[in-house]
């Protein structure tokens, strides 16, 4: 942890009390399984868990105190209002004793990519990353926790699942540079239509700092939104129109990459940008424009466009047992993330193109709209064979199979691995749904 901390600075920016005596503290730990001496323990609450069933043994194995909504029988305790908001609150202060900029990244699409990209092309500088998918009011919080002397950056991935979630975040990491991606649908069921969905994600821009650098994508419908949410702080949009200030023209895109020229304040550069489809170029630009107010020369930006991303399960190219490509495209899905890997698919120089689809969750009442477009997205774009798994997948395949195409509905992922296993080098299959769907499971039956 960057500082340490007393337990009464702890109650101070918790708006808690101190029971107990007060002592200096070197860590912070949600899990007693990271128990360290000289640390403080957060009893966290889920649906399924209580850390305050925990807090006498977090006790016994070294802690020195904890922090409580509740009179515990320990020692010493800060005794808060909510657990979870005081994690929070205590990721607060390390994060204001952090010398470097914070850049945060929010959107419907393209985060993951954008955060691990744009951490990969700071490799000349220390930098503290968001590690897989800790980007909720859990995760953010525990990774700024990590921050340590010497480092200069921090991208930090901020998700939202609910109402109020991004503004929450905000608050903790209060970031320097905030870069939102677009708004799309996704999140419907905890967020509600497209309009609830950009302005949660504008949170991010309204709770940054008064002196915060903003990269929006000039091409998304809540752009002029959120340039009014940025009020005073400075926005820097891209896009593929003239009026972006980064933008990208001259594009040819390709099976595993794309070429563009980008024009930036009156200079023009050709570019290599690792990855296939469009949508790679967009969040290409966002991490160059993030490079850009981190001070590094847009030739030296433009040139990291080149090295790929390695984002497991995000168009992930891979070879199955029988020498199809394999497009594992499972990290998770939105409507709009489906179709730009659908885009990708529909590239491949094969002979037979197979789109494996699983269910998209959080959609709410739309679900059923959203994957019936899906199907018939999937035969305008030419896709060979569409097989769905599961009930909520086959509104697709229905669409797919209305349309004039190949539709085969299974029930299970081994059902559906099983279709393509025969398939050789003339084939590309993309495997895609949402995390709940757990479509690597297709692809493990594929590759093992």
């Amino acid at each position: 942890m960057l500082i340490n901390l007393t337990l009464s600075d702890i109650a101070q920016a918790c708006d808690g009390e101190l029971v107990g005596a007060d002592c200096l503290i070197g860590s912070v730990v949600t899990d007693t399984r990271n128990i360290s001496p000289g640390c403080v323990f957060v009893a966290l609450q889920g649906e399924r868990f209580d850390g305050h069933d925990y807090a006498s043994q977090a006790i016994d194995n070294g802690a020195l105190a904890v922090v409580s909504d509740r009179e515990i029988n320990v020692p010493s305790y800060v005794k808060v209002r909510d657990t979870t908001l005081a994690y929070g609150a205590i990721a607060r202060l390390v994060r204001d004793a952090f010398q470097g900029d914070i850049v945060c990244i929010t959107g419907s699409n393209g985060k993951t990519t954008v955060k691990d990209w744009l951490a990969q092309s700071l490799a000349d500088k220390n930098v503290l990353k968001t590690r897989a998918n800790l980007n909720n009011q859990i995760g953010v919080p525990q990774t700024l926790l990590e921050l340590e002397a010497g480092q200069e950056v921090a991208v930090i991935e901020a998700g939202t699942s609910f109402t109020g979630e991004i503004p929450l975040l905000a608050r903790i990491a209060y970031p320097d540079i905030v870069i939102l991606t677009n708004a799309s649908g996704s999140h419907f069921e905890g967020l509600g239509d497209l309009e609830s969905i950009a302005k949660e994600k504008g949170g991010l821009i309204s709770g940054a700092s008064p002196n915060a650098r903003v990269v929006l994508n000039a091409d998304d419908a809540y752009f002029h939104y959120w340039c009014e949410l940025a009020e005073q702080r400075e926005v820097y949009s891209f896009g593929f129109t003239e009026s972006a200030r980064l933008y990208a023209s001259d594009i040819e895109l390709g099976s595993e990459s794309s070429s563009a020229l980008f024009h930036y304040d009156g200079e023009a550069l050709p570019v290599t940008i690792a990855g296939a489809g469009k949508h790679q170029i967009a969040n290409g630009m966002a991490v160059v424009l993030a490079m850009l107010i981190l001070g590094i020369d847009f030739k030296q930006a433009t040139d990291k466009l080149a090295a790929p991303v390695m984002v497991s399960g995000r168009l992930e190219r891979l070879k199955a047992k029988n020498g199809a490509l394999l497009i594992n495209d499972c990290y998770n899905a939105s409507p709009k993330s489906v179709e730009a890997a659908i885009d990708v698919l529909s590239m491949q120089s094969v002979e037979d193109t197979w789109l494996i689809l699983g269910a998209l969750g959080e959609l709410g009442e739309q679900r059923d709209a959203i994957h019936y477009g899906l199907g018939e997205y999937a035969k305008d774009k030419g896709i060979s064979y569409l097989i769905c798994v599961g009930s909520v997948a086959k509104v697709a395949g229905v669409a797919f199979r209305n349309k004039g195409g190949n539709a085969i509905f299974c029930e299970t992922h081994n059902e559906a691995a099983t279709v393509v296993r025969p398939l050789d080098k003339k084939h590309a299959i993309l495997v895609k749904g949402s995390r709940s769907a757990k479509m690597e499971n297709v692809i493990e039956a594929l590759i093992n």
